[in-house]
Protein backbone atom coordinates (compact mmCIF):
# COMPACT_ATOMS: atom_id res chain seq x y z
CA UNK A 1 0.00 0.00 0.00
CA UNK A 2 2.87 2.10 0.53
CA UNK A 3 4.40 1.93 -3.00
CA UNK A 4 0.68 2.69 -4.15
CA UNK A 5 0.74 5.84 -1.95
CA UNK A 6 3.55 6.68 -3.43
CA UNK A 7 2.57 6.41 -7.37
CA UNK A 8 -0.78 8.61 -5.88
CA UNK A 9 1.06 11.32 -4.33
CA UNK A 10 3.34 11.49 -7.46
CA UNK A 11 0.38 11.68 -10.18
CA UNK A 12 -1.31 14.63 -7.88
CA UNK A 13 2.04 16.58 -7.12
CA UNK A 14 3.08 16.55 -11.08
CA UNK A 15 -0.33 17.78 -12.12
CA UNK A 16 -1.43 20.39 -9.27
CA UNK A 17 2.32 21.81 -9.84
CA UNK A 18 1.83 22.69 -13.16
CA UNK A 19 0.86 26.35 -14.11
CA UNK A 20 -1.88 25.26 -16.08
CA UNK A 21 -3.53 23.82 -13.68
CA UNK A 22 -3.20 26.79 -11.10
CA UNK A 23 -4.23 29.04 -13.77
CA UNK A 24 -7.25 27.48 -14.95
CA UNK A 25 -8.31 26.59 -11.09
CA UNK A 26 -8.79 30.47 -10.46
CA UNK A 27 -9.43 31.61 -14.16
CA UNK A 28 -11.89 28.60 -14.86
CA UNK A 29 -14.86 30.21 -13.12
CA UNK A 30 -13.97 33.84 -14.51
CA UNK A 31 -13.85 32.47 -17.90
CA UNK A 32 -17.23 30.50 -17.20
CA UNK A 33 -19.15 33.78 -16.02
CA UNK A 34 -17.42 35.41 -18.55
CA UNK A 35 -18.90 33.34 -21.42
CA UNK A 36 -22.20 33.37 -19.41
CA UNK A 37 -22.04 37.31 -19.19
CA UNK A 38 -21.19 37.29 -23.06
CA UNK A 39 -23.86 35.21 -24.26
CA UNK A 40 -26.38 37.09 -22.56
CA UNK A 41 -25.08 40.31 -23.88
CA UNK A 42 -24.77 39.37 -27.22
CA UNK A 43 -28.48 37.67 -27.05
CA UNK A 44 -30.03 40.72 -26.52
CA UNK A 45 -31.60 42.65 -29.14
CA UNK A 46 -29.31 45.44 -30.41
CA UNK A 47 -31.74 47.77 -30.92
CA UNK A 48 -34.11 49.03 -27.77
CA UNK A 49 -36.41 51.45 -29.58
CA UNK A 50 -37.95 50.55 -32.99
CA UNK A 51 -39.04 53.71 -34.88
CA UNK A 52 -42.32 52.42 -37.07
CA UNK A 53 -44.26 53.78 -39.72
CA UNK A 54 -48.09 52.49 -39.51
CA UNK A 55 -50.70 51.96 -42.12
CA UNK A 56 -53.86 51.69 -40.41
CA UNK A 57 -56.57 51.46 -43.13
CA UNK A 58 -59.08 50.60 -40.44
CA UNK A 59 -57.85 53.06 -37.61
CA UNK A 60 -58.55 50.53 -35.06
CA UNK A 61 -55.24 49.81 -33.81
CA UNK A 62 -54.53 53.47 -32.37
CA UNK A 63 -55.11 53.04 -28.81
CA UNK A 64 -53.44 50.19 -28.13
CA UNK A 65 -50.30 50.44 -30.40
CA UNK A 66 -49.65 54.07 -29.43
CA UNK A 67 -49.59 52.46 -25.59
CA UNK A 68 -46.07 50.33 -26.45
CA UNK A 69 -43.25 51.94 -25.16
CA UNK A 70 -41.06 50.03 -26.53
CA UNK A 71 -41.86 51.16 -30.32
CA UNK A 72 -42.42 55.13 -31.59
CA UNK A 73 -45.19 54.89 -33.77
CA UNK A 74 -45.88 57.31 -36.87
CA UNK A 75 -49.00 57.36 -38.23
CA UNK A 76 -48.93 57.56 -42.70
CA UNK A 77 -50.78 60.46 -43.89
CA UNK A 78 -54.05 59.69 -44.47
CA UNK A 79 -54.12 61.03 -48.34
CA UNK A 80 -50.88 58.81 -49.06
CA UNK A 81 -52.25 54.86 -50.07
CA UNK A 82 -49.90 52.09 -49.28
CA UNK A 83 -47.32 52.25 -52.04
CA UNK A 84 -46.74 56.07 -51.41
CA UNK A 85 -45.80 55.27 -47.94
CA UNK A 86 -43.83 52.47 -49.08
CA UNK A 87 -41.68 55.14 -50.85
CA UNK A 88 -41.17 57.45 -47.79
CA UNK A 89 -40.23 54.53 -45.95
CA UNK A 90 -37.45 53.89 -48.35
CA UNK A 91 -36.43 57.49 -48.03
CA UNK A 92 -36.64 57.89 -44.21
CA UNK A 93 -33.07 56.38 -42.53
CA UNK A 94 -34.72 57.09 -38.98
CA UNK A 95 -37.65 54.62 -39.29
CA UNK A 96 -36.59 50.94 -38.97
CA UNK A 97 -40.36 48.88 -39.92
CA UNK A 98 -43.61 49.41 -41.99
CA UNK A 99 -46.43 47.94 -40.68
CA UNK A 100 -49.50 47.54 -42.92
CA UNK A 101 -52.96 46.53 -41.44
CA UNK A 102 -55.26 45.82 -44.04
CA UNK A 103 -59.14 47.23 -43.76
CA UNK A 104 -60.40 43.53 -43.82
CA UNK A 105 -57.85 42.33 -41.29
CA UNK A 106 -60.54 42.41 -38.69
CA UNK A 107 -63.23 41.09 -40.65
CA UNK A 108 -61.37 37.23 -41.65
CA UNK A 109 -59.15 35.27 -39.49
CA UNK A 110 -56.55 34.36 -42.42
CA UNK A 111 -56.30 37.82 -43.26
CA UNK A 112 -52.65 38.52 -43.14
CA UNK A 113 -50.44 41.97 -41.70
CA UNK A 114 -47.30 42.71 -43.23
CA UNK A 115 -44.10 44.04 -41.46
CA UNK A 116 -41.68 45.31 -44.08
CA UNK A 117 -37.68 46.30 -42.66
CA UNK A 118 -34.62 47.73 -43.72
CA UNK A 119 -32.77 45.40 -40.96
CA UNK A 120 -34.79 42.30 -40.43
CA UNK A 121 -36.17 42.61 -36.34
CA UNK A 122 -35.45 40.02 -33.69
CA UNK A 123 -38.17 37.07 -33.92
CA UNK A 124 -38.90 38.87 -30.26
CA UNK A 125 -40.00 41.90 -32.14
CA UNK A 126 -42.24 40.13 -34.84
CA UNK A 127 -44.13 37.95 -31.86
CA UNK A 128 -44.24 41.43 -29.97
CA UNK A 129 -46.15 42.86 -32.62
CA UNK A 130 -48.08 40.15 -33.75
CA UNK A 131 -49.69 40.20 -29.86
CA UNK A 132 -50.40 43.54 -29.99
CA UNK A 133 -52.12 43.32 -33.54
CA UNK A 134 -54.07 40.24 -32.14
CA UNK A 135 -55.11 41.84 -28.88
CA UNK A 136 -56.21 44.49 -30.56
CA UNK A 137 -58.53 42.78 -33.41
CA UNK A 138 -59.79 40.97 -30.05
CA UNK A 139 -60.57 44.06 -28.29
CA UNK A 140 -62.16 45.30 -31.32
CA UNK A 141 -64.39 42.27 -32.13
CA UNK A 142 -65.30 42.90 -28.35
CA UNK A 143 -66.41 46.31 -28.39
CA UNK A 144 -68.41 45.47 -31.89
CA UNK A 145 -70.30 42.94 -29.77
CA UNK A 146 -71.19 45.58 -27.45
CA UNK A 147 -69.21 43.53 -24.76
CA UNK A 148 -68.04 45.56 -21.67
CA UNK A 149 -64.23 45.71 -22.40
CA UNK A 150 -63.69 46.05 -18.37
CA UNK A 151 -65.61 42.54 -17.92
CA UNK A 152 -63.72 40.92 -21.13
CA UNK A 153 -59.86 41.98 -19.50
CA UNK A 154 -60.97 40.52 -15.87
CA UNK A 155 -62.18 37.27 -17.41
CA UNK A 156 -59.57 36.90 -19.78
CA UNK A 157 -56.38 35.66 -17.78
CA UNK A 158 -53.07 34.00 -18.23
CA UNK A 159 -52.66 31.17 -15.38
CA UNK A 160 -49.77 29.31 -14.82
CA UNK A 161 -50.22 25.34 -14.00
CA UNK A 162 -49.16 24.10 -10.98
CA UNK A 163 -47.98 20.79 -11.31
CA UNK A 164 -48.94 18.56 -8.29
CA UNK A 165 -48.16 14.98 -7.05
CA UNK A 166 -51.02 13.42 -4.92
CA UNK A 167 -49.06 11.24 -3.15
CA UNK A 168 -46.41 13.29 -2.31
CA UNK A 169 -47.13 17.11 -2.11
CA UNK A 170 -43.59 18.30 -2.08
CA UNK A 171 -42.93 17.18 -5.91
CA UNK A 172 -43.86 19.93 -7.62
CA UNK A 173 -43.05 21.34 -11.12
CA UNK A 174 -40.48 18.51 -11.33
CA UNK A 175 -39.48 19.46 -14.75
CA UNK A 176 -38.45 22.88 -13.53
CA UNK A 177 -35.91 21.58 -11.22
CA UNK A 178 -34.50 19.15 -13.64
CA UNK A 179 -32.32 22.16 -15.52
CA UNK A 180 -30.32 22.08 -11.83
CA UNK A 181 -29.83 18.41 -12.27
CA UNK A 182 -28.72 19.35 -16.31
CA UNK A 183 -26.03 21.68 -14.77
CA UNK A 184 -24.70 19.06 -12.10
CA UNK A 185 -25.34 15.88 -14.90
CA UNK A 186 -23.20 18.25 -17.56
CA UNK A 187 -20.55 19.05 -14.85
CA UNK A 188 -20.12 15.27 -14.39
CA UNK A 189 -19.72 14.81 -18.28
CA UNK A 190 -17.03 17.15 -18.49
CA UNK A 191 -14.97 15.90 -15.54
CA UNK A 192 -15.42 12.53 -16.38
CA UNK A 193 -14.08 13.11 -19.81
CA UNK A 194 -11.53 15.78 -19.03
CA UNK A 195 -9.64 13.80 -16.38
CA UNK A 196 -10.47 10.34 -17.92
CA UNK A 197 -8.64 11.46 -20.78
CA UNK A 198 -6.12 12.91 -18.69
CA UNK A 199 -5.33 9.16 -17.34
CA UNK A 200 -5.37 7.65 -21.03
CA UNK A 201 -2.43 10.31 -21.38
CA UNK A 202 -0.45 9.55 -18.79
CA UNK A 203 0.03 6.17 -19.45
CA UNK A 204 0.78 6.91 -23.31
CA UNK A 205 3.37 9.50 -21.79
CA UNK A 206 4.85 6.85 -19.41
CA UNK A 207 4.98 4.37 -22.06
CA UNK A 208 6.42 6.22 -24.43
CA UNK A 209 9.32 7.27 -21.66
CA UNK A 210 9.49 3.62 -20.74
CA UNK A 211 9.08 5.07 -17.18
CA UNK A 212 6.27 2.43 -16.60
CA UNK A 213 9.00 -0.44 -17.06
CA UNK A 214 10.71 0.28 -13.94
CA UNK A 215 7.48 1.29 -12.15
CA UNK A 216 6.02 -2.25 -12.77
CA UNK A 217 8.99 -4.01 -11.12
CA UNK A 218 7.91 -2.24 -7.56
CA UNK A 219 4.23 -2.81 -8.16
CA UNK A 220 1.67 -4.93 -10.19
CA UNK A 221 0.29 -3.72 -13.26
CA UNK A 222 -3.01 -3.46 -11.62
CA UNK A 223 -2.00 -1.47 -8.80
CA UNK A 224 -0.23 0.77 -11.00
CA UNK A 225 -3.30 1.74 -12.96
CA UNK A 226 -5.33 2.43 -10.22
CA UNK A 227 -2.94 4.52 -8.19
CA UNK A 228 -3.27 6.33 -11.79
CA UNK A 229 -6.64 6.64 -11.74
CA UNK A 230 -7.09 7.62 -7.75
CA UNK A 231 -4.24 10.27 -8.16
CA UNK A 232 -5.53 11.69 -11.67
CA UNK A 233 -9.14 11.89 -9.46
CA UNK A 234 -7.81 13.31 -6.65
CA UNK A 235 -6.49 16.30 -9.13
CA UNK A 236 -9.93 17.10 -10.49
CA UNK A 237 -11.43 16.85 -6.74
CA UNK A 238 -8.99 19.53 -5.66
CA UNK A 239 -9.86 21.73 -8.92
CA UNK A 240 -13.45 21.25 -8.44
CA UNK A 241 -13.16 22.11 -4.41
CA UNK A 242 -11.34 25.73 -6.11
CA UNK A 243 -13.61 26.36 -8.87
CA UNK A 244 -16.33 25.94 -5.87
CA UNK A 245 -14.71 28.46 -3.57
CA UNK A 246 -14.17 30.73 -6.14
CA UNK A 247 -17.83 30.44 -7.88
CA UNK A 248 -19.05 30.96 -4.27
CA UNK A 249 -17.31 34.46 -3.61
CA UNK A 250 -17.96 35.47 -7.38
CA UNK A 251 -22.18 34.51 -6.36
CA UNK A 252 -21.55 37.04 -3.21
CA UNK A 253 -20.15 39.73 -4.95
CA UNK A 254 -21.10 39.37 -8.69
CA UNK A 255 -24.42 37.37 -9.00
CA UNK A 256 -26.23 39.70 -6.82
CA UNK A 257 -25.83 42.58 -9.87
CA UNK A 258 -27.03 39.77 -12.15
CA UNK A 259 -29.80 38.32 -11.21
CA UNK A 260 -33.66 39.10 -12.18
CA UNK A 261 -36.70 37.94 -10.40
CA UNK A 262 -38.16 36.67 -13.67
CA UNK A 263 -41.08 34.78 -11.50
CA UNK A 264 -42.51 37.97 -10.26
CA UNK A 265 -45.64 39.31 -11.97
CA UNK A 266 -45.59 42.81 -10.63
CA UNK A 267 -41.96 42.96 -11.86
CA UNK A 268 -43.00 41.59 -15.21
CA UNK A 269 -45.84 44.19 -15.52
CA UNK A 270 -43.45 47.22 -14.81
CA UNK A 271 -40.30 47.44 -17.12
CA UNK A 272 -39.42 50.35 -15.87
CA UNK A 273 -39.52 48.77 -12.34
CA UNK A 274 -37.54 45.81 -13.08
CA UNK A 275 -34.66 48.04 -14.33
CA UNK A 276 -34.27 49.61 -10.82
CA UNK A 277 -34.66 46.20 -9.16
CA UNK A 278 -32.14 44.58 -11.72
CA UNK A 279 -29.37 45.37 -8.98
CA UNK A 280 -30.64 44.56 -6.00
CA UNK A 281 -31.16 40.80 -4.35
CA UNK A 282 -34.46 40.59 -2.69
CA UNK A 283 -34.27 37.74 0.11
CA UNK A 284 -38.08 36.87 -1.09
CA UNK A 285 -37.00 36.72 -4.54
CA UNK A 286 -39.42 33.62 -6.07
CA UNK A 287 -36.41 31.98 -7.85
CA UNK A 288 -34.13 32.54 -4.73
CA UNK A 289 -36.68 30.59 -2.80
CA UNK A 290 -37.48 27.75 -5.56
CA UNK A 291 -33.80 27.11 -5.60
CA UNK A 292 -33.15 26.92 -2.11
CA UNK A 293 -36.68 25.24 -0.78
CA UNK A 294 -37.78 23.22 -4.13
CA UNK A 295 -34.54 21.42 -4.54
CA UNK A 296 -33.40 18.49 -2.12
CA UNK A 297 -30.01 19.46 -2.07
CA UNK A 298 -29.22 16.70 0.56
CA UNK A 299 -30.00 13.93 -1.80
CA UNK A 300 -29.02 15.82 -4.57
CA UNK A 301 -25.08 15.78 -3.30
CA UNK A 302 -24.80 12.57 -1.87
CA UNK A 303 -26.00 10.87 -5.08
CA UNK A 304 -24.53 13.69 -7.42
CA UNK A 305 -20.92 12.82 -5.51
CA UNK A 306 -21.32 8.77 -5.67
CA UNK A 307 -22.77 8.85 -9.36
CA UNK A 308 -19.56 11.06 -10.22
CA UNK A 309 -17.01 8.97 -8.59
CA UNK A 310 -18.79 5.68 -10.17
CA UNK A 311 -18.58 7.53 -13.77
CA UNK A 312 -15.23 8.50 -13.01
CA UNK A 313 -13.85 5.38 -11.95
CA UNK A 314 -15.64 3.26 -14.42
CA UNK A 315 -14.41 5.69 -17.47
CA UNK A 316 -10.93 5.97 -16.80
CA UNK A 317 -10.33 2.07 -15.98
CA UNK A 318 -11.56 1.98 -19.74
CA UNK A 319 -9.78 5.05 -20.78
CA UNK A 320 -6.13 3.96 -18.74
CA UNK A 321 -6.66 0.33 -20.90
CA UNK A 322 -6.86 2.46 -24.36
CA UNK A 323 -4.13 4.34 -23.46
CA UNK A 324 -2.14 0.86 -22.78
CA UNK A 325 -3.07 -0.31 -25.96
CA UNK A 326 -1.49 2.10 -28.14
CA UNK A 327 1.68 4.35 -28.45
CA UNK A 328 0.61 7.66 -29.48
CA UNK A 329 -2.87 9.71 -28.65
CA UNK A 330 -3.06 9.99 -32.39
CA UNK A 331 -3.72 6.14 -32.12
CA UNK A 332 -6.59 6.85 -29.38
CA UNK A 333 -9.31 8.15 -31.89
CA UNK A 334 -10.57 4.15 -32.94
CA UNK A 335 -11.26 3.60 -29.38
CA UNK A 336 -12.55 7.33 -28.15
CA UNK A 337 -15.40 6.51 -30.29
CA UNK A 338 -17.17 3.70 -28.15
CA UNK A 339 -16.82 5.21 -24.92
CA UNK A 340 -18.08 8.74 -26.04
CA UNK A 341 -21.08 7.69 -27.48
CA UNK A 342 -22.96 6.42 -24.21
CA UNK A 343 -22.38 9.77 -22.42
CA UNK A 344 -23.15 12.01 -25.43
CA UNK A 345 -26.02 9.72 -25.70
CA UNK A 346 -27.32 10.13 -21.69
CA UNK A 347 -27.04 14.34 -22.84
CA UNK A 348 -29.44 13.69 -25.79
CA UNK A 349 -31.93 12.08 -24.25
CA UNK A 350 -31.68 14.08 -21.32
CA UNK A 351 -34.20 16.35 -22.42
CA UNK A 352 -36.66 13.32 -23.10
CA UNK A 353 -35.97 12.49 -19.69
CA UNK A 354 -37.29 15.51 -18.99
CA UNK A 355 -40.88 15.19 -20.42
CA UNK A 356 -41.07 11.78 -19.03
CA UNK A 357 -39.30 11.05 -16.03
CA UNK A 358 -41.79 7.92 -15.02
CA UNK A 359 -41.40 6.29 -18.50
CA UNK A 360 -39.52 3.23 -19.28
CA UNK A 361 -36.81 4.89 -21.24
CA UNK A 362 -35.92 7.00 -18.48
CA UNK A 363 -36.13 4.11 -15.97
CA UNK A 364 -33.25 1.99 -18.13
CA UNK A 365 -31.36 5.11 -19.21
CA UNK A 366 -30.70 5.91 -15.77
CA UNK A 367 -30.13 2.26 -15.25
CA UNK A 368 -27.28 1.27 -17.67
CA UNK A 369 -23.92 2.27 -15.71
CA UNK A 370 -22.94 4.55 -18.87
CA UNK A 371 -25.53 6.33 -18.94
CA UNK A 372 -27.00 6.20 -15.46
CA UNK A 373 -24.17 9.09 -14.12
CA UNK A 374 -25.86 11.66 -16.26
CA UNK A 375 -29.73 10.51 -16.61
CA UNK A 376 -29.99 9.56 -13.37
CA UNK A 377 -28.77 12.65 -11.58
CA UNK A 378 -31.03 14.77 -13.93
CA UNK A 379 -34.10 12.59 -12.37
CA UNK A 380 -32.99 12.86 -8.91
CA UNK A 381 -32.57 16.66 -9.19
CA UNK A 382 -36.49 16.53 -10.03
CA UNK A 383 -37.33 14.90 -6.99
CA UNK A 384 -37.32 11.67 -5.36
CA UNK A 385 -41.00 10.05 -5.21
CA UNK A 386 -43.24 8.13 -7.51
CA UNK A 387 -43.28 10.85 -9.78
CA UNK A 388 -39.60 10.63 -10.67
CA UNK A 389 -37.23 8.46 -9.23
CA UNK A 390 -37.63 6.57 -6.35
CA UNK A 391 -34.76 5.01 -4.20
CA UNK A 392 -34.80 1.60 -4.66
CA UNK A 393 -34.21 2.77 -8.35
CA UNK A 394 -31.55 4.71 -7.06
CA UNK A 395 -29.91 2.17 -4.91
CA UNK A 396 -30.07 -0.72 -8.10
CA UNK A 397 -28.17 1.96 -9.93
CA UNK A 398 -25.19 2.29 -7.79
CA UNK A 399 -25.13 -1.27 -7.65
CA UNK A 400 -25.12 -1.80 -11.35
CA UNK A 401 -22.78 0.81 -11.27
CA UNK A 402 -20.30 -0.44 -8.93
CA UNK A 403 -20.70 -4.07 -10.66
CA UNK A 404 -19.62 -2.74 -13.96
CA UNK A 405 -16.78 -0.57 -12.44
CA UNK A 406 -15.44 -3.84 -10.73
CA UNK A 407 -16.09 -6.02 -14.02
CA UNK A 408 -14.39 -3.39 -16.51
CA UNK A 409 -11.82 -2.87 -14.38
CA UNK A 410 -10.63 -6.34 -14.28
CA UNK A 411 -10.92 -6.71 -17.80
CA UNK A 412 -9.07 -3.21 -18.31
CA UNK A 413 -6.47 -4.45 -16.13
CA UNK A 414 -5.80 -7.93 -18.43
CA UNK A 415 -5.50 -5.26 -21.66
CA UNK A 416 -3.63 -2.83 -19.40
CA UNK A 417 -0.87 -6.00 -18.40
CA UNK A 418 -0.54 -6.44 -21.71
CA UNK A 419 -0.28 -3.69 -23.65
CA UNK A 420 1.87 -0.95 -21.07
CA UNK A 421 4.98 -3.22 -22.24
CA UNK A 422 3.90 -3.63 -26.07
CA UNK A 423 5.72 -1.51 -28.27
CA UNK A 424 6.02 -0.29 -32.13
CA UNK A 425 2.48 -2.09 -32.99
CA UNK A 426 -0.93 -0.01 -33.86
CA UNK A 427 -3.60 -2.34 -31.32
CA UNK A 428 -6.63 -3.34 -33.61
CA UNK A 429 -10.05 -5.15 -31.81
CA UNK A 430 -8.69 -8.05 -32.43
CA UNK A 431 -5.47 -7.46 -30.31
CA UNK A 432 -7.75 -6.33 -26.77
CA UNK A 433 -9.79 -9.65 -27.81
CA UNK A 434 -6.65 -11.81 -27.79
CA UNK A 435 -5.63 -9.62 -24.36
CA UNK A 436 -8.94 -9.83 -23.01
CA UNK A 437 -9.15 -13.73 -23.36
CA UNK A 438 -4.78 -14.75 -22.19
Amino acid sequence: MNKIGLIISREYLTRVKKKSFILMSFLGPLLIFGFVLLTAYLSKGNKEKYEILVVDESHLFDSILRNSDKYHLQWAPKNKDYKEVQDIFKKDDQLDLLVYLPINLIKTNSMTAKCLYKEIPSTGVQKHLSSIINEAIELYRVSFNKIDISTYKSIKTKINLDVVDIENKANRNIQRKAFVGIAFAMFIYAFIFLYSVQVMRGVIEEKSNRIVEIIISSVSTFELMMAKIIGVGLVGITQFIIWTIVTMIMSVTILPFLIQDSYNPSLQMNSNKLLENNFKIDPNNEAIQFIINDIQWSYLILFFILFFLGGYFLYSGLMAAIGAAVDEEADTQQFLLPLTIPMVFAILMSSKVIDEPSSSLAFWLSEIPFTSPIIMIVRIAMGIGDSSVEIWEIVLSLFLLVITFVGTTWLSGKIYRKGILSYGKKASYSDLFKWLKN
